[in-house]
């Protein structure tokens, strides 16, 4: 029998730190290691206001520190977030769900919350997380906090500017090939690719600049919400686990050109953080090469992409 889990909670505005009137819920559902999180709030959005920020918290002695899930989307008169991960490493944040206690929600001088219990929320004690989680945990019981290193600044803002999507990611069809492949094959293949590419170019923004070695890096940005308009045909994404994994934690990936001289090739990339350990499970499932963009080298604790060719 899978294990399951079901939460749901009122989320309440906070005034000069009293609990006030409930103004939506959250609700939680967990089974087999996946966590699916939804919530919904009354409001909207007027023109030139910042989006409203939610985080996931967990206690340490009298503080809440808060990890980030996203921002809130206006949708059909209502802010709305919702968002996939795993039970047991919440937003790849190092705690699981049953660390948790709640959610935060902050921005333009308001603040809510929600607990899974119901009780009151401490929320001036609240501070959002700015190194690693499990740092905090650990410190909390009692292992020694320098063990850890911090979290480096661009992970913390590649996680800000992450989109929550909507709706589950779709698994893609199997892209790895097998057999050997004759030269005419691999010029069509090629030109494909360029297909695939001036499809996704016309359709979505593309950051470009040099790398060290002065080949010109063109890069496309694919959310969840983004992969559900790419047609199967326009770009082979793949049935891998890494890749998979890459999209559950970060909730995008890269499709990089790169070109020196006459002489253009494409990648995959997944977004994670450098370190021994990822470097050999991304080798295992063919991503060989990590590229911090606009950056030479890979790093103890860098965040960029684990990249892979596309042939």
């Amino acid at each position: 029998m899978s294990d399951y889990k079901r939460l749901v909670s009122y989320i309440y505005e906070y005034v000069d730190g009293e609990k006030r009137e409930s103004i939506g819920f959250v609700k939680v559902n967990a089974r087999d290691g996946v966590c699916k999180i939804r919530i919904h709030m009354r409001g909207f959005y007027t023109k030139g206001q910042e989006p409203y920020r939610v985080y996931v918290f967990l206690q340490k002695r009298e503080r809440l520190s808060g990890l980030l899930l996203g921002e809130l989307e206006s949708r059909n008169g209502a802010l709305e977030w919702s968002g996939i991960t795993e039970s047991e490493n919440l937003m790849n944040g190092g705690f699981g769900l049953g660390d948790s206690q709640g959610i935060y929600v902050e921005g333009e001088d308001h603040v809510y919350a929600a607990r899974w219990d119901d009780f009151p929320v401490d929320v001036e004690s609240f501070t959002p997380i700015r190194r690693s989680v499990r740092q905090t945990v650990d410190e909390s019981s009692g292992r020694d906090a320098s063990e850890e290193e911090e979290r480096p600044e661009a992970v913390q803002a590649a996680e800000i500017a992450l989109e929550a999507a909507a709706q589950e990611i779709q698994q893609p069809e199997e892209m790895l090939e097998t057999g050997e492949e004759t030269e005419e094959e691999r010029c069509k293949k090629h030109d494909s690719r360029g297909e695939q590419w001036k499809y996704l170019e016309n359709r979505f923004p593309v950051m470009r600049y040099v790398d060290g070695g002065g080949a010109v890096i063109s890069s496309i940005r694919l959310d969840s919400k983004s992969l559900t308009r790419v047609p199967r045909d326009k770009w082979e994404l793949g049935n891998n686990s890494f890749l998979l994994h890459g999209l559950y934690q970060y909730r995008h990936l890269l499709i990089l050109r790169r070109q020196v001289e006459d002489e253009v090739s494409y990648y995959i990339g997944i977004p994670g953080v450098y370190n021994d350990r990822e470097q050999v499970m991304a080798s295992m499932f063919g991503f060989q090469e990590f590229r911090m963009l606009k950056e030479p080298g890979a790093r103890q604790g860098s965040f960029g992409y684990w990249c892979r060719t596309l042939k």
